[in-house]
């Protein structure tokens, strides 16, 4: 029987399918789609030259007890060589690596007194230390200038440590139309975050009059349920974030009279997404590093971080933009 010989009702239906999966095939997600930032219309074009093709954001935890937090914390992944360490992998790529670090703070601050325990026996920290808004504010740079409607779009890596790990989850999800090409996190905790943070970033909303964030920035330690358990925010990766690298240190060390001591803190809970899945995450326990020590450069944390950092980023496309055609 031909088509124009079916009963009406049923042709109606068959043309309603069709325009249906014309629109679902119309939708269907293309390569261009998964290089440009969603949103965008029109052609590609490449970045500007000069441009990187890794922006790497770190953010360095509390500084230890006795300070005064928030004031007191320092960027000492940068004075440690933790930042370096990371870059100097992407470099060995072929890729150039732009570089923002910050405090566990919210802006800029002035530390009254600076732990050189944390930054490193003879290194130096900068006087003025940047904290989320400065990091945040690279980010955005970043998206208008170099991701959104480039043909190489410059990789974001987020690299943090301890309460760092908090700040680094909260930018992940104040920023959903970002993609983060890789999230380091270096033992994240939140004993503490919300007591030391708290304050200030209700002052910063109270003056800004507005929430650029679209959530509760202070409740950044809060819980989300996923499945049939809670979790703190800075164990849930978000869906932009397309590999999770997750390190948590040792619950017990070992002396050497055989005994052991407890290492505190340490992240106890694996990272999840939101489904539940633990797609683009790995994480390493680690049987002898300490909280503190999982983020200096030679930990067997970090190696293992620079090892799985180079095998997912063995297929990155190298930073060099290709220039502008010329105007006729």
């Amino acid at each position: 029987m031909s088509f124009t010989r079916l009963p009406a009702l049923f042709r109606v239906l068959c043309a309603i399918f069709s325009c249906i999966l014309l629109a679902l095939t119309a939708c269907a997600p293309t390569q261009q789609n998964t290089v440009a930032p969603s949103g965008f219309i029109g052609d590609l074009t490449p970045r500007p030259e000069g441009s990187p093709g890794v922006l790497l954001l770190a953010f360095s935890g509390r500084c230890p007890p006795g300070c005064q937090v928030p004031n007191d914390n320092i960027d000492y992944l940068t004075p440690r060589g933790t930042v370096q360490a990371v870059a100097a992998v992407l470099e060995t790529r072929g890729l150039s690596v732009q570089i923002g670090a910050a405090a566990s703070h919210l802006g800029l601050h002035t530390p009254g007194t600076v732990s050189q325990a944390q930054a490193g026996a003879g290194n130096t920290v900068a006087a003025t230390q940047q904290g989320f808004v400065q990091l945040e504010e690279r980010l955005n740079q970043a998206k208008q200038q170099w991701v959104r409607g480039r043909s190489n779009p410059t990789r974001i890596v987020l690299l943090a440590h301890s309460h760092g790990v908090v700040w680094s989850h909260a930018l992940a999800r104040a920023h959903p139309e970002a993609q983060i090409a890789a999230m380091i996190d270096l033992d994240g905790v939140c004993d503490f975050w919300e007591t030391d943070h708290r304050q200030d970033i209700q002052a910063r909303l109270k003056a800004l009059g507005r929430n650029p964030w679209g959530f509760d920035l202070a409740d950044s330690c809060g819980s989300v349920r996923v499945g049939h358990i809670r979790y703190d925010v800075k164990d849930v990766v978000f869906p932009n974030v397309v590999n999770d690298l997750e390190v948590q240190s040792a619950r017990l060390l070992g002396r050497p009279d055989g005994s052991f001591m407890a290492n505190f803190p340490f992240d106890n809970l694996q990272n999840v997404r939101l489904d539940g899945s633990r797609t683009g995450i790995q994480t390493y326990r680690s049987a002898s590093d300490t909280h503190s020590s999982v983020s200096w450069p030679r930990s067997r944390a970090m190696a293992w971080v620079l090892d799985r950092l180079t095998e997912l980023s063995t297929d990155w496309t190298p930073a060099t933009p290709a220039p502008l055609p010329s105007a006729p």
